[in-house]
């Protein structure tokens, strides 16, 4: 590939597209298929769809010379089997069991759409053949589908439009937006949260430590004042004191700094019972959204979070009832 072509391609790669594998039998019996993106509709009288394959393709000749294919339109989560299927070095099917289809074709399972085809015509296409089939069968869900854009995976997000205009909308934004709308989401989260922890009677220093154990317990001393100060929690000797004498924590070693500090099964059990209601205000927070675009923002809250255990933070937490007491 010349570097003009390579530019077309780049260019070629700024409309987002859908991903598809492409499948059929070859004479042999061998089944085969092939990730495409360039799968389009053609006509719903008769049913008709298109979809095209390179000459060099190591395919080609089983498909060329098929009566049936299927094309599967993949789901968000099935980006794994599109890239095994991008690649002629293995046949993802020598490992796969699969369905059959019209004149015993493969059929992948969990697509968001799947059509079986009668192929009808064949056209080239520079380089590539375009083959047009007949629809004779489908199935489609409401599985989000995986999406192709500039050479990366992608998922959808649904578009809704805003019910305030853009001029209204600026006017009641914060300077710093972004960290007004992420602190609002924040504190809607934890609020029924905050409102237990202070009829427990814990100070912001005190669910500071029990929090920390809770992602990982059997800290040393040290680490816990050292995160502490990190995150703005004034965390001391006298902190740790009244959560032992309160029978939340144990502390071996005394006040030597590389002493272990545990939970105890009381403040194991408090803090499972802070965690159900963090995590029921979350799913009441999340609720408005689809499970597709929930997926999105974790994904994209992960990225910003990438260097949290740098900055001094604790690792992501880890479920309070599968740790070791």
């Amino acid at each position: 590939m010349n570097n003009e072509q390579r530019i077309l391609r780049n260019a070629l790669g700024s409309f987002a597209t859908g991903v598809t594998i492409v499948t059929t039998r070859g004479e042999d019996g061998k089944d085969l298929g092939r990730t495409a993106n360039s799968f389009s509709s053609v006509s719903l009288d008769p049913p008709l769809i298109l979809w095209s394959l390179s000459k060099t393709s190591s395919a080609f000749a089983a498909f060329k010379q098929s009566n049936y294919f299927a094309v599967h339109i993949l789901a968000a989560d099935q980006d794994t089997l599109s890239g095994a299927f991008a690649s002629s070095a293995a046949n993802p099917f020598d490992h796969m069991e699969v369905k059959r289809g019209h004149d015993d074709i493969p059929l992948i399972e969990d697509c968001a759409a799947r059509f079986e085809c009668r192929t009808t015509y064949q056209y080239e296409g520079g380089d590539h053949i375009i083959f047009v089939g007949e629809v004779v069968d489908f199935q489609h869900s409401s599985t989000p589908p995986l999406l192709f854009h500039g050479g990366q995976y992608g998922r959808l997000v649904s578009h809704q439009k805003s019910e305030y205009s853009f001029a209204s909308r600026a006017e009641s934004l914060t300077p710093d937006d972004f960290i007004y709308l992420i602190s609002r989401v924040f504190y809607k989260i934890r609020e029924e949260a905050v409102g237990e922890r202070k009829k427990r009677g814990w100070s912001d220093a005190q669910y500071a430590v029990l929090t920390l154990l809770g992602h990982e317990d059997g800290r040393s001393r040290d680490e816990i004042y050292r995160i502490g100060r990190a995150r703005g929690d004034e965390v001391d000797h006298q902190t740790l004191e009244d959560l032992e004498h309160r029978g939340l924590i144990t502390q071996q070693g005394g006040a030597d700094p590389d002493s272990t500090v545990r939970l105890t099964e009381s403040g194991r059990r408090a803090m499972i019972e802070i965690v159900a209601l963090l995590k029921a205000s979350e799913a009441q927070c999340l609720a408005p959204m689809h499970d597709n675009e929930i997926r999105i923002l974790k994904q994209l809250l992960s990225k910003l979070a990438i260097d949290e255990q740098r900055q001094g933070w604790p690792p992501i937490p880890k479920p309070l009832d599968r740790q070791a007491p």
